[in-house]
This record gives structure tokens, sequence and C-alpha cells, in this order.
């Protein structure tokens, strides 16, 4: 799957975007999630991708968490190494969309995941009370994994409860855990003149995965909400309404679909819907990612929001909730 790029691509970072999207076939369970917990927050090599530490009677296995996947997906590796079995999928009934341009080769395999226990560290075993169980996982062999992960987790299960991912404080809290967390200050930070309200977004859902609003010169736009999407991505359409800031730059985008070129370049002209101008570090502007992609076509979004947005905030998921909602502190 691997595409003959120039040297000077080659040299530059290749930024992940782990969205995948199911576009025909029956989807995959979510199983249940349960139980409240919080453990340190771990990211993936290289990046700012949450990553969730997971044990089971079978072995450990560390798993993106992935709001931009509408599956939860497992190495073929991984499947050999916890003993499971897997199943063929009909290649005629199913169908996938998601970073690069090869996802039409994919022959993905289907895999029930025994029960999965989150794994907190040493010192705070008790702080780890949340099980997964029956959580079915597509089983593809992909190499746009980080080193050291397994997989991803999808969005079937992250919208069972609560979800904090909160960077401020380095911790990862789900359930009853997740929204007393949220209600404290974060460490660190200085107490305001006056008070400010979280960033709440309302979301929709689409194609399996969370959509939210950007607003862009002239109105709004659709955009997937992706934790597992290393950068913000734009369609050229887009692109071409914001605000250039320099010279774009070359280099190759890795997904679950293979690698292909892209563009780089910073922009300005962009906030989140609901806050000021400069929400999300806009302010300055932002590094986005132009790309044709299929997950654009599929959902019909013109952007995938990823950690170039998420990470300076405490993101509280209620994807649990209906309308599902992220409010960022």
């Amino acid at each position: 799957m691997a595409v003959v790029i120039a040297p000077l691509l080659a040299a530059l970072a290749a930024p992940l975007l782990a969205a995948l999207i199911q576009v025909k076939g029956t989807p995959l369970a979510g199983g249940s999630v349960l139980g409240r917990g919080s453990v340190p927050l771990e990211r993936a090599a290289g990046g700012d991708t949450p990553v969730l530490s997971l044990r089971s009677a079978h072995g450990s296995l560390r798993l993106l968490l992935d709001t931009g996947a509408s599956s939860t997906m497992v190495t073929p590796e991984l499947v050999a190494r916890l003993g499971l079995g897997s199943r063929a999928m009909d290649a005629g009934a199913f169908e996938l969309a998601g970073g690069g341009s090869a996802c039409a080769q994919l022959q993905p395999r289907r895999t029930l995941l025994p029960p999965l226990q989150l794994v907190a560290s040493p010192h705070e075993r008790a702080s780890a009370g949340v099980q997964l169980v029956g959580v079915e996982a597509l089983v593809l062999p992909v190499g746009a994994l980080p080193p050291g992960t397994d997989g991803v987790l999808g969005a079937p299960s992250l919208r069972r409860l609560p979800l904090l991912v909160d960077p401020k404080l380095g911790r990862v809290s789900f359930g009853a855990a997740a929204l007393s967390a949220a209600q404290a200050p974060a460490v660190g930070s200085p107490k305001p003149s006056r008070p400010r309200s979280p960033l709440r977004l309302p979301l929709r859902w689409r194609g399996g995965v969370p959509l939210l609003r950007l607003v862009v010169p002239g109105g709004t736009v659709w955009a997937l909400a992706d934790t597992g999407a290393e950068g913000l991505f734009l369609s050229p359409d887009l692109a071409r309404q914001l605000n250039p800031q320099g010279a774009p730059q070359p280099l190759r985008l890795v997904g679950f679909c293979g690698e292909q070129p892209v563009m780089r370049q910073r922009f300005t002209g962009l906030a989140l819907q609901g806050g000021p101008a400069g929400a999300g570090g806009v302010e300055g502007g932002v590094e986005g990612i132009i790309t044709e992609n299929a997950v654009f076509r599929q959902l019909g979004v013109e952007a995938i929001v990823g950690q170039e947005l998420l990470r300076p905030y405490r993101q509280l998921w209620r994807l649990d909730l209906a309308p599902p909602q992220l409010e960022l502190q």
C-alpha cells in the first residue's frame, strides 16, 4: 500500500489520519462499557492521540482512542497473540473509507474481543474500574498505527458513557468519574477574574461518527470530530475559503488505507462554532493539511478536526447523550 514519494516528502513527518468509516455492510457491535474510572493519559508515539492500555485473560493490548472510527479495529498480529478466532467478511457486502487511497484493496476479517479491563498504574489500581464486554472488531493488516499500538477503539464503544480527555491534568476518565473530574478546576490554571464558561459544541451522528460545525468566512461547514487524527484536515474547497499564511509544504499522509501526498499550510479564518474567534488555538492561525479524502465525500464534511484543535482543551465527550455534545474547557 506504500506510495512512492519524493525525497522532500519522505523527510517530513507523516501525520496520522485514523478516521475509518464503514460505508457498506452491517455495523459491528460496540459492546458494553461498564463502570467508572480514571487513568493517566497516554499518547501515541510521536503524537498527541490518546492511547488506552487494556488487559484481558488472554494478554494485554493498547488501542488508540478514536471517535473518528465507526468500528473498532485490531491488527492480525494482536489476534494471533491473544489466540482469538476471526472470520472473513463478504467483500461484496462490506466497504470502508479512510485516509489513503487503497481502501478497496483491504480485506478485513472480524473478531470478538475478550472482556477487557482498563489498566491503571500499579499504585492506583482501584481507579481503573472500567470493563469493555462484547466488543466486535475489524481485523486489518495496516501499517498506519503508531509503534506500540494494536488498533483503535472506535465510536460504537466510546458512545456508551461519558468520557473526559484532560491534557492539563494528564488523565482520561470514564463514566461518573469523567463527570466529577470535569467539575474540578484544571491544575495549574490561573484563576480568572471572571469564571469562563466551557465551550459546548453540539454534535451530530453521521455514518456512525460524530460531526461538529466549524465557522468559516461566509458561514459554517461540517467537520468530523476525530480524537484519532493528529492534525486538522481540510478539503481543497475549504482551504480556498480561508486566509493562507505562508507557502504550502508537501508531505505525506499515513492512514488506514495507505499513504498519499498532501500539502500543509497555515491558515486564519476558521473557528469552532459557539466559541470566540480564536477558539481552538486559531487566534494566531492553525496548521491545516489539505487533502482529497473519501471520508469527506462519504460524510458530507469539509474538514476533520483532530488534535491540532483538540489538544489545548480538557474535552468532555458526551457521546452518550441524545443529541451528543462536546464540552471544551
